[in-house]
């Protein structure tokens, strides 16, 4: 992951959440998921058959070629990750706590005409640490720049 996030960052995400930002992005495009956890992502996208590179380097410094940022970062570290996401220059979309969007930095980094949310229908339950419960809160995908032509979408 080397990203500057907490151990308590270090959690997988269900392939029910890869399997629908798939289902609204495509897979047409070169993917960089750039925060390994645990590796299982994986085998998730090579189900989903989504040409992908996801390698264990510094989020920061390294930078592969590729089309767009798709991936579920340390929330610890969410702002910073936004600012690099920015800064690169291309489409992302990251899986990102709800109540995010109400955090102050995002207007102050994000054209929000360039916003798209993807609301899932059900919470993500993320495997790893001590977590043996339910998720606390609700997951939203936050796209910026994917141009999927509607601002808000819900999960059906």
């Amino acid at each position: 992951m080397r990203c500057g996030g907490s151990k308590d960052d270090n959690f997988e995400t269900p392939f029910d959440a890869w399997q629908l930002i798939f289902d609204k992005i495509g897979i047409n495009r070169k993917v960089w998921c750039p925060f390994y956890c645990e590796g299982a992502l994986t085998e998730h996208l090579n189900k989903l058959n989504v040409s992908f590179i996801h390698h264990d380097e510094d989020f920061y410094t390294y930078e592969p070629e590729y089309d767009i940022i798709v991936d579920n970062p340390p929330y610890s570290t969410k702002e910073k990750v936004f600012k690099r996401c920015i800064e690169l220059g291309k489409p992302f979309a990251l899986l990102v706590p709800l109540d995010t969007l109400e955090r102050k930095y995002i207007t102050r980094l994000f054209d929000t005409s360039k916003m798209e949310i993807i609301i899932p229908k059900n919470r993500y339950n993320f495997k790893g640490g001590e977590n043996k419960k339910n998720c606390p809160f609700k997951s939203v995908w936050l796209c910026y720049d994917m141009k999927l032509g509607n601002q808000l979408i819900y999960s059906l």
